[in-house]
């Protein structure tokens, strides 16, 4: 019981941000909840230095949550479609992470970004973004501000894709329209 109410004030506070985040990823879904999120996460941590009575409850929610989160995330795929997909497709998919993480790696470390940060942005960048960065981060064991940045930069390159694809499609002739 004890260890409940240490971490329940930091549970509720990021239980409050995520539905509010929620809400505004269906406001607006071009953008998306977890968007929002992280932009909400960077203004309160910028704000909110010092966590008090609600730290460990985040800290728990940011771990275990999350990594409980991206594990039941798998449990909703049907294992007939992701085997009789998953064989037709595992060439491409075998490919296209190693070039990724191939890509990221070689460019990291040519702009000199740590090892670990450059793992989680490859990774991050590669397979699902922000789920496969929470996933990894633990077994490199990388610390809360390497993942800040990870997933910073692959939700910011994100939302780029999400504005700048549709338009260039549109401009070399791939629109769904005609």
């Amino acid at each position: 019981m004890p260890r409940i109410k240490t971490l329940a004030p930091g549970i509720a506070a990021s239980a409050l941000i995520a539905v509010v985040c929620w809400f505004l990823g269906q406001a607006v879904p071009l953008v998306g909840g977890a968007v929002f999120a992280i932009l909400l996460g960077m203004v309160i941590g910028t704000f909110w230095k010092e966590k008090g009575a609600a730290g460990p409850g985040i800290k728990f929610a940011s771990k275990k949550i999350l990594q409980t989160a991206v594990v039941l995330l798998g449990f909703g795929l049907p294992l007939t479609q992701l085997a009789q997909v998953g064989a037709m497709s595992l060439p491409v998919i075998l490919s296209t992470i190693s070039a990724s993480l191939i890509t990221a790696a070689v460019l990291c470390r040519a702009m000199h970004v740590p090892g670990r940060t450059a793992t989680l942005i490859g990774v991050g960048s590669s397979i699902c973004g922000g789920s496969a960065i929470a996933a990894t981060a633990p077994v490199i064991k990388a610390d809360d501000q390497e993942v800040a940045h990870a997933i910073s930069v692959v939700f910011l390159f994100n939302v780029l894709a999400a504005l700048i694809f549709p338009t260039l499609g549109d401009v070399i002739g791939l629109s769904n329209n005609g």
